[in-house]
């Protein structure tokens, strides 16, 4: 079996966090993009942002360091829902597709949470 030389990799959070991940840049890549690039690269942005910030946490021994780093990862999760509601806003997408991306922003941030609230605070 193939070693896991960095410990983010065994995360669920984030394997779910890459799999929303692309899940959503599809979305924004068919149906955003040809319309309103700027809004699609700040979505692509902060989507990148949620999976990169818990990788780059992961690599601090220190659990209150790691801890900033999910919250990072939260913020850029609502930032990507902000990013589709406007979208829904401007009618680039349907209310089914913002509906999943909502549903599964959620699922994802309530597992960053619990996820950071098991890290030592001091």
């Amino acid at each position: 079996m193939k070693e896991v030389r960095f410990r983010f990799k065994r995360f669920k959070v984030y394997q779910d966090a890459k799999r929303f991940c692309k899940y959503c840049r599809g979305i924004v890549e068919e149906y955003i993009e040809p319309k309103d690039k700027d809004l699609a690269s700040q979505i692509k942005r902060a989507l990148h942002s949620l999976v990169l910030n818990i990788a780059e946490g992961s690599a601090d021994n220190s659990d209150i360091e790691f801890a900033r780093f999910l919250g990072i990862s939260i913020r850029s999760t609502y930032e990507s829902i902000a990013g589709f509601d406007l979208a829904l806003l401007y009618e680039l997408i349907s209310e089914e597709i913002n509906e999943k991306i909502e549903a599964d922003g959620h699922e994802l941030v309530k597992q960053l949470s619990a996820f950071r609230n098991t890290l030592k605070s001091d």
